[in-house]
């Protein structure tokens, strides 16, 4: 039995008079990789800011596992299980890779006070040590684990891409949105991201992905949800939607 992770309802947004979605109704199953597709304007970064809680829904209804989100604040999304990445990787620049990936755990953490000050100095609590060995094995998984103590600054725009993934990922994600994974991208760094993508989604995560790479789309998807003015106007299996003449007239016809 498929089991839906989220699903949309009428969802609205306006922006001072502005339909930037209009009534998406969308569902996501678990286990998938569901791809989000349409023209520059479309509504897919509104679409993904609505969904993590960054902007309210004008109308309509946000249901995760069956329970209603819609109100719910951007943190209390990430703690019961929805994370992001974004186009333009929002590192913390002056930090390590590790330190990066360790802030990303803070959901998962519990302020330990009495730890803090009753341990000896130069010591970790236990939960500090977990958290560093947790972030050093997502840096591991996507391909950064020789690069913990180098600044996230000094990193190349793959790896920026890959070091949000490893943050987004250590807040234990039941569903992750990836908007634009491999924009800037040559096709040797594209075929890296799809490979961690594709690992991600085996170890269980379910996967909402924004991209105009649309070799990557049709390589990768399970379903594929095209929005176009803020509408959906198709959507179905890769080879379904790369068919469709309101797609081919909206987008892919653009390419």
């Amino acid at each position: 039995m498929e089991i839906n992770i989220l699903c949309t309802e009428g969802l609205v947004k306006d922006f001072a008079g502005i339909r930037a979605l209009n009534k998406v109704d969308m569902t996501v199953k678990k286990g998938t990789i569901h791809s989000l597709i349409g023209p520059n304007g479309s509504g897919k970064t509104t679409f993904f800011n609505v969904v993590t809680g960054l902007l309210p829904a004008t109308e309509g209804r946000i249901s995760f596992n069956g329970t209603d989100i819609t109100k719910l604040s951007p943190h209390l999304r990430t703690k019961v299980g929805i994370s992001r990445t974004f186009q333009i990787p929002r590192v913390l620049p002056d930090m390590t890779c590790l330190e990066n990936v360790m802030f990303g755990r803070h959901c998962r953490t519990k302020a330990d006070i009495l730890g803090t000050y009753l341990r000896l100095p130069f010591t970790e609590s236990s939960q500090e040590k977990l958290t560093q060995q947790r972030a050093l094995e997502l840096l591991q998984f996507v391909g950064l684990g020789d690069s913990a103590e180098r600044l996230a600054k000094d990193l190349a725009w793959v790896e920026e891409q890959l070091l949000q993934l490893a943050r987004a990922l250590a807040s234990e994600p039941k569903l992750l949105l990836l908007d634009e994974p491999t924009a800037g991208m040559g096709a040797a760094e594209s075929e890296e991201i799809k490979k961690v993508i594709k690992q991600i989604r085996d170890k269980g995560t379910t996967i909402i992905l924004v991209a105009h790479d649309i070799k990557l789309v049709m390589r990768i998807s399970d379903w594929v949800t095209v929005l176009n003015f803020g509408s959906k106007i198709a959507e179905g299996t890769a080879e379904q939607t790369q068919r469709d003449p309101k797609v081919l007239e909206a987008y892919l016809g653009e390419e």
